[in-house]
């Protein structure tokens, strides 16, 4: 629930700024419709951009049917009550979440109106005075309409924000069953794959974190084995050759105590020979 609080907080601050660039973009575009009615379409009688009540949202006025500002407002709006929903323990429908039945179609149209505004503007025009800025300014309402349209549908409201919302509807507990629904039970579904997705995916990166440990553990180990097996060795190494000496300095004593007694008793024999002689 933490988590849908801050989502609900940053939804109110991002309705809140798009609808004061939406009627920043409504004054703006009263103020040149005004000037232009009065100027009779006379391009040099009035400035090409009208300013609004608010000077530092001037760049969001790109045109002159408010599309641009008022189809992320509307969204923001949508998602903002949607939360609260949430947040007060109301279930709500999965397939539309957060939005309303047909807000796609909705959007696309007002991106379309735009589009024809912008091209209608411009035969409101005196041709003689009409300059490339006015021109300029009809063709940024008609793209920039269409623009919005279709970014906000097809790049943020399907891929994006629905199945996010759902998903988070789907943990809340809040999601409303309806069998009868295609969309909603696709919806879910693809939720649910998601879900299925990413604790795969986490799920792969612990068990390689995992392998990677027990890698470097068991080579750790090896290294070490291997470091007492080598220091096992030279001790072993050096006792034989301690050994070996002991036993060959044993050896030549007793090679020597042969000599030394081999000629005692050959100069004894020697002695008796003698005397025998003698």
């Amino acid at each position: 629930m933490k988590k849908v609080i801050f989502l609900l907080s940053a939804c109110i601050c991002a309705t809140v700024f798009f609808a004061l660039a939406f009627a920043n973009n409504v004054v703006a575009i009263f103020n040149w419709w005004s000037s232009f009615s009065a100027a009779g379409g006379d391009s040099s009688a009035f400035a090409a951009k009208a300013p609004g009540f608010v000077p530092w949202l001037d760049w969001a006025v790109v045109d002159y049917s408010a599309v641009t500002t008022f189809i992320p407002a509307l969204g923001f709006l949508c998602m903002s009550l949607s939360l609260l929903r949430m947040v007060r323990g109301r279930r709500c429908r999965a397939g539309d979440f957060p939005f309303f039945r047909g807000s796609d179609q909705l959007n696309v149209a007002l991106g379309l109106l735009g589009t024809l505004w912008g091209i209608i503007v411009i035969g409101y025009f005196k041709l003689d005075t009409v300059t490339m800025a006015d021109l300029m300014q009809c063709l940024h309402t008609a793209l920039f309409s269409t623009l919005t349209a279709v970014v906000w549908v097809f790049l943020v409201d399907r891929p994006l924000v629905r199945p996010y919302f759902t998903r988070l509807l789907e943990e809340t507990g809040l999601a409303e069953t309806d069998d009868g629904d295609l969309a909603a039970a696709v919806d879910r579904l693809v939720v649910r794959l998601g879900a299925a997705s990413d604790a795969f995916e986490r799920r792969e990166a612990e068990f390689a974190a995992a392998f990677e440990r027990r890698e470097a553990a068991y080579e750790r180990k090896f290294e070490e084995r291997e470091a007492a097996f080598e220091r096992d060795f030279n001790a072993r190494q050096r006792e034989y050759v301690e050994f070996f000496k002991r036993e060959m300095d044993a050896l030549e004593r007793r090679a020597k105590a042969a000599d030394e007694a081999r000629a005692e008793t050959e100069a004894r024999l020697a002695r008796v020979a003698a005397a025998l002689r003698g």
